[in-house]
This record gives structure tokens, C-alpha cells and sequence, in this order.
């Protein structure tokens, strides 16, 4: 039976590119939440925008009453300027509206995370990636999936030069390269997100490396 999904992280590379391969009736109803509007959404008519500045979470929880979250959130340290701007990004964010919706009735929450994360890690971005997880599981989800992808490949809104010339050497050696840390495509993911929005056996799931880039 088709489900309802939102989307928080809409205009990032895998929010952007799982709302940009959704078809009509894929989905019950499909909504995007971004703090603008989403011009290659606009011939979507079957995609339900919804603007949100983010300072006042509760007035997005009639668009948290889905079935299925996905949550693309996600910055840099440089991006946010600093290392608490990046925790309200990364992990406060991510968790007040699990928590939303949640309690608004949302069964399965995917999370797009990142390789190597680890709530002991002694690097703080990995180590922020892997306390968010640790919480959400705390919240009690029907389904939890969480994707750890390494360096996402496709067409970023934002500069990342650090990431460009990451790409430029590692793409074409990543057949050299343990599958836990092979380049991923942001549309290899989104068609993930997609096979998990039908998945029916509760749980926890950690979906990295090989199984990432499987589809079964």
C-alpha cells in the first residue's frame, strides 16, 4: 500500500535528487520541507512544498504527520561557521523533528548519515554524525534505517572544492577501494530511500558499503 513521505533537507544533493526521481502516485502524497522554494519542483504539482524557516519547529508538524521522514540535513563545520552551528544543524535539528513527528504519528524515519560515524569517535564531525543516530534510535520508530554513504558524487547546489578534487581522484581508482568507502551517486541513494519506503519488517537498519549500492 503506497505511503506518505517528507522530506527535511529537501535541497540538498539527495533530497533534491530523490524528489526530482519521484513519479506521480509513487507515493500516497509526497511533501518537501525547505526554507524556499524548489524551482525544479515546479512541475511537480503532485510534490506538496512547504516553506519553514526552521526557528519554530511545531509549526511544521502538519507536514511531520507522514507516514515516512526522510532526513537529508547535513552541512560542513566551514558552512556553518562554527562547531555549535553545525551541531544545531546536524544533530538538534534532526532529532526536535524526529521527535515531531513522531509523536504526530510517523512510523519509519530514514536518515541519511555518513560513513564512519561513531558517537566515541575522536573527530567531531563523525562523532556528531554517530550521537544523532544513537538519539533517534532512542525515539522508538516502527523502521529506522540509516545510510552511511562516503563522498556523494553528483551536482552539489554548494562549493565543496575540498569534495570536488576528492572526486576528481578517487572516482577512478574506486574499484581499488573498500566498498564501505567507494564514491556513491546521490541518485544510487535516492533509489535506496525508495526501496526502503516499502519495507515492512520492523527494526533498526544500517545500510553502508556494499549494501548501500544493492537494491535488494
Amino acid at each position: 500500500m503506497a505511503r506518505s513521505v517528507t522530506v527535511i533537507g529537501s535541497t540538498g544533493l539527495i533530497g533534491k535528487q530523490f524528489l526530482e526521481s519521484v513519479s506521480e502516485g509513487e507515493f500516497k502524497q509526497v511533501t518537501a520541507i525547505s526554507r524556499r522554494e524548489i524551482p525544479e519542483l515546479m512541475g511537480k504539482s503532485f510534490i506538496n512544498q512547504t516553506i519553514h524557516d526552521f526557528s519554530d519547529l511545531e509549526a511544521m508538524r502538519p507536514d511531520l504527520k507522514t507516514d515516512i521522514l526522510v532526513c537529508a540535513l547535513g552541512t560542513t563545520i566551514k558552512t556553518a561557521g562554527s562547531q555549535e552551528a553545525f551541531m544545531r544543524v546536524d544533530h538538534d535539528l534532526p532529532l526536535e523533528i524526529a521527535r515531531i513527528a513522531h509523536e504526530a504519528g510517523c512510523q519509519t524515519f530514514i536518515l541519511i548519515s555518513s560513513v564512519g560515524a561513531d558517537a566515541q569517535s575522536s573527530i567531531f564531525y563523525s562523532r556528531v554524525k554517530g550521537q544523532v543516530e544513537a538519539a533517534l534510535d532512542e525515539l522508538g520508530f516502527n523502521q529506522f534505517h540509516i545510510l552511511r554513504p562516503s563522498m556523494l558524487l553528483g551536482e552539489r547546489q554548494e562549493s565543496r572544492p575540498g569534495e570536488f578534487v576528492g572526486k576528481l581522484i578517487l572516482t577512478p581508482l574506486s574499484f581499488l577501494i573498500p566498498w564501505k568507502y567507494k564514491p556513491i551517486h546521490a541518485n544510487t541513494v535516492s533509489d535506496k530511500i525508495k526501496r526502503l519506503a516499502s519495507w515492512t519488517q520492523p527494526g533498526k537498519y544500517i545500510w553502508e558499503g556494499k549494501s548501500l549500492f544493492h537494491l535488494n
